[in-house]
């Protein structure tokens, strides 16, 4: 099956899951709070199957598989039979209506908490975070770490993995003072490095933070034998051909794939000498790299070529797994880090500090979603609960289109003792469905600039 059907299912199947348990929420707790629910619905549009329960609930699976509704008896959505009056949701106390609503980003998170649980009781490997390069010069350079280095902490937080040093550099996104690093190497005592991080640049669609430092994650050395060749890009016009074995360029021995890199990123519209063996023949060809934008912002060489990479191997990964109360704890503790911190980011982004590049649609989504159900399991569990975290946060954003929107006019409404005015709610409704529509936009421009 080709990687681009396996992020297309392993999306719907994601999307389905998250807004489904999402909808679940509003579902239940209605249901519990005595208001008829007429139709709970995955996906829009075109229904492709339905049924309907002994309460007259009709439970529907629509043809477009980006969101879903829970439809209630409302009196401000048609007439409602006198019978029906004490089931209607408009007629709840303000109390009912608001755990309605926020009931939804809640399950959200509780289904993170059941992901990850799953996920550290399975276990997760994450590559323990060595370093491999640190550029001249650079913020990391000047802070004293080198070569071979370990970070054991940022910012005293204990790093095991690049996972969770990536998370606590998140976590100083846009700020302008200092980061502590701590790092050790064999046989040699703990030293810790003030990283002043002012200068500290994230550009591009998918900024790596360590990148921005000036650290490069150290990666066994991967043999320089063609796997692909990218259409109508340099390597395909200059003649290369998958199987082909670099031995050098410009005159300088190529033993691994970052001796050819480091010289055709640095060579932009230049032409290389290649020397490559093929089926026991050497052939020598000119190679002139194209500029190119990298997911850091940077304009580098780029060829079109693509290496088979080798699995990790054991001794540079760390293995997660706990047992099930423990699981549970981590799993809890996890969800409520990542909230907070999908929080800290938004606010960034609200005040300029964080642009809004950062932002990921659809199609980014889909191909995270295939990628890790390629690598395993456990990854694609905390695939989800990352996804499902962030729709609960957004959701709960004070937008009048989301359940943040409703839960705003319902604090109004407990405050003021009256509910918002229909005209209001729906000036403010068609706000908010602009700005949403403004984000949606940005979001998929910013897709469309990391495929293309």
């Amino acid at each position: 099956m080709s990687t681009f059907l396996i992020s297309i299912l392993a999306f719907i199947v994601a999307i389905g899951i998250l807004v489904t348990f999402h909808e679940f929420g509003h579902f239940i707790v209605a249901r519990a709070c005595g208001v008829k629910v007429l139709r709970f619905s995955v996906g829009f549009g075109k229904s492709l199957w339905s049924c309907k329960d002994k309460h007259g609930t009709e439970y529907v699976i629509a043809a477009i598989p980006l969101g879903g509704y829970v439809k209630m008896l409302d009196e401000r959505e048609g007439a409602v039979p006198v019978e029906e009056l004490d089931y209607t949701f408009n007629r709840k106390s303000v109390w009912a209506r608001f755990i309605i609503v926020l009931a939804g980003p809640a399950f959200n998170l509780l289904f993170a908490i059941f992901a990850y649980w799953l996920m550290f009781m399975i276990g997760i490997a994450g590559a323990i975070p060595i370093v491999g390069e640190v550029k001249p010069g650079s913020i990391a350079d000047k802070a004293g770490i080198v070569a071979k280095d370990e970070i054991i902490s940022v910012d005293h937080q204990p790093t095991r993995t690049w996972g969770q040093v990536a998370k606590q550099l998140m976590n100083r996104l846009g700020d302008k003072d200092q980061l502590e690093i701590e790092t050790k190497q064999p046989n040699n005592p703990v030293k810790s490095h003030v990283l002043q991080i002012s200068n500290w640049e994230f550009k591009g669609s998918r900024p790596d933070l360590t990148h921005g430092l000036g650290i490069e994650p150290y990666i066994p050395p991967i043999p320089p034998v063609i796997l692909e060749i990218i259409s109508n890009e340099p390597a395909e016009i200059a003649g290369i051909l998958p199987g082909d074995v670099i031995t050098q360029v410009n005159g300088k021995p190529v033993t691994q794939w970052k001796d050819f890199v480091d010289v055709t990123t640095v060579s932009i519209n230049q032409s290389l000498n290649v020397v490559l063996k093929r089926q026991e023949k050497e052939i020598t060809l000119v190679l002139i790299p194209r500029a190119k934008e990298n997911a850091n912002g940077e304009i580098v060489g780029f060829v079109g070529l693509v290496v088979k990479t080798e699995k990790l191997p054991d001794s540079l990964q760390r293995l997660e797994r706990l047992n099930p109360i423990q699981a549970l704890f981590a799993a809890t503790q996890k969800t409520y880090d990542y909230t907070m911190l999908s929080f800290r980011i938004i606010g960034k982004m609200i005040i300029g500090d964080i642009g809004l590049r950062t932002l990921s649609g659809p199609i980014t989504i889909a191909q995270g979603a295939g990628a890790s159900v390629i690598v395993g399991i456990q990854y694609y569990l905390s695939f989800l609960a990352l996804i499902s975290i962030s729709l609960g946060v957004l959701n709960l954003l004070p937008i009048p289109v989301l359940d943040g929107g409703h839960l705003l006019y319902y604090v109004i409404e407990i405050i003021t003792r009256r509910p918002v005015s229909e005209k209001v709610q729906m000036f403010s409704f068609k706000i908010g469905m602009l700005l949403l529509l403004f984000l949606m936009t940005i979001a998929f421009y910013n897709d469309l600039l990391r495929l293309f």
